[in-house]
């Protein structure tokens, strides 16, 4: 891949940015200090991303059969996220960075637009039912579909008790603070942002495969990094999509016990993940990982939308097992271990509890 992979304008702005020498950064102020005091100067914002269709076979097991790692998918996921990667790369190189620090790579699966109408189905029923309309009037069965006509004139009855006019909008047809990305049902957008940064000195901080290094460690943590004797070479991510039939996924009723072949089936799934996380980091020649994180997501959705609770034991659960960290090596000549301070601190509790957030 190279830089004519980038879209027109991604292009633009950043030969704009590097004419002008102006930077944008998502770095907070204190990390923005922190990257400059160890040596590095941020170029810019940089960002990739791949909207990618993902269709989700599920293998047809008899009955007694283990789950195992549904390989397309595997590698369709990774796939998506190395295109979002490598994107954001391209724009680092083209700011002549050294490498990109503050990686984060999210993923906004698609949604389901049935599952999406009987949620807020379901949140008009539990509305209705707490004002006092009686039960009969919400249940709507099989022409559930039909409830925005008659939540409609419930809320025009509702607003006409309680005095308001203009009618003000319904709760449940107000914009959503947790939406969802509607790609289609079985599409996601991967998006990777971080910020381009360059040593001042000039030295050479690229990774031995000649592109800038990546990493998802905050500029505190990459200071303190690069100040004790290590830098890094890349973000390195290791994933497995893995089938848990539905048998393994309960037990009998009456029984507290451990569901054996579920926590083998994820434990396989996870060790999977870590050893390809391993395996890109020896292709850098990095000697460890630090900042190991693991993410779970079901991909699955297999469901009629009034059983949504349910459908995983109908239909077995779809998993992705997915960990990424910074791969790094140590710089010769090493600053070492620097010693630690005892830190008290002078705010309130709630102006601690403020900063947290």
């Amino acid at each position: 891949m190279n830089q004519q992979d980038l879209p027109k304008h991604a292009r633009e702005r950043l030969a704009d940015m590097r004419a002008k020498r102006l930077f944008t950064s998502d770095l907070s102020v204190g990390e923005f200090l922190l990257v400059k005091e160890a040596g590095f100067d941020p170029l810019g914002m940089v960002m990739g991303s791949s909207i990618y269709q993902i269709d989700p076979t599920v293998p047809q097991f008899s009955s007694g059969q283990t789950g195992c790692e549904i390989t397309d998918m595997t590698r369709a996921l990774y796939h998506a996220r190395e295109l979002a990667m490598t994107r954001m790369e391209e724009e680092a190189d083209a700011l002549g960075a050294d490498g990109i620090v503050g990686v984060r790579l999210t993923v906004k699966l698609g949604a389901n637009p049935l599952k999406w109408e009987w949620d807020l189905y379901r949140e008009w029923q539990e509305w209705a039912r707490g004002v006092g309309f009686p039960r009969s009037s919400t249940a709507l069965g099989p022409n559930w579909r039909s409830w925005p006509q008659v939540a409609a004139q419930m809320w025009t009855h509702y607003c006409w008790q309680m005095g308001w006019w203009p009618e003000p909008q319904a709760p449940w047809a107000r914009a959503r603070t947790l939406t969802s990305s509607a790609f289609g049902q079985n599409a996601a957008e991967f998006l990777a942002i971080g910020c381009a940064v360059r040593h001042r000195d000039g030295e050479n901080y690229r990774n031995k495969q000649g592109k800038p290094f990546q990493s998802d460690l905050s500029g505190q943590d990459f200071w303190l990094l690069i100040r004790t004797g290590y830098r890094p070479v890349g973000f390195v991510m290791g994933n497995c999509v893995y089938y848990v039939p539905p048998q393994l996924l309960q037990a009998q009723a009456s029984q507290s016990c451990e569901l054996g072949a579920y926590t083998h089936a994820l434990y396989d799934a996870r060790e999977l993940a870590t050893e390809r996380l391993q395996d890109e980091a020896e292709a850098l020649g990095a000697t460890g990982i630090v900042g190991v994180t693991f993410a779970e997501r079901e991909h699955s959705g297999r469901f009629q939308p009034w059983n949504a609770g349910n459908g995983a034991l109908q239909s077995g659960e779809v998993i992705e097992l997915f960990v990424i960290g910074t791969a790094v090596v140590p710089t010769p000549g090493g600053g070492g271990l620097a010693r630690p301070l005892l830190v008290l601190s002078a705010n309130d509790a709630e102006t601690t509890q403020e900063a947290g957030e």
